[in-house]
């Protein structure tokens, strides 16, 4: 038996009525209901016969609840984009790039000797020894022309406006 559009208009309301006890909202009932029919008109006219049509269209809509709720799990939480749009926020590349030129003009200012052991070991990646080797002083020295080199650049970095801070003053 195949369904006519008649037998569907029969059996909708009924279907709408299951949808909407298992589900409790009127809205998606309807679009539960909607769903179900079109799937069984589908399974039809592959050719394929149904007895118990109220059955069979009950089936359908707990197949199609359940294919819903698979999918907003899979998806995850919906959330309203008025609620995390000032999360969103990215700074525009310009900012990295001024940031780049300003770490470059910190480590230009360092002392010549900080300057060397900053640019061979954090830019060029030296090894600590490598870095005493080709300037002739111990690791140690290294290590503290290093440590104080570092301390300088940050220091002159932390006085230079954070990002949210430059964008609200301007």
């Amino acid at each position: 038996m195949t369904i006519t559009e008649l037998q569907a208009r029969e059996h909708y309301s009924s279907v709408q009525r299951t949808a909407r006890r298992l589900v409790g909202n009127r809205a998606d009932a309807d679009d539960i209901a909607q769903e179900a029919l079109l799937r069984a008109i589908v399974y039809v006219k592959d050719g394929r016969s149904v007895e118990n049509w109220q059955g069979y269209l009950n089936r359908i809509v707990r197949n199609v609840i359940a294919d819903d709720y698979a999918r907003r799990k899979r998806q995850g939480p919906v959330v309203d984009l008025d609620d995390v749009q000032g999360g969103l926020g990215v700074l525009p590349n310009q900012y990295q790039r001024h940031r780049v030129h300003e770490m470059q003009d910190a480590i230009d200012a360092l002392p010549e000797q900080q300057h060397d052991v900053v640019q061979m070991i954090a830019i060029d990646g030296m090894s600590y020894r490598a870095a005493a080797e080709r300037l002739g002083v111990p690791v140690g020295t290294v290590m503290s022309r290093l440590y104080r080199g570092r301390e300088s650049l940050k220091a002159r970095m932390d006085e230079m406006p954070a990002p949210e801070i430059a964008a609200a003053a301007a």
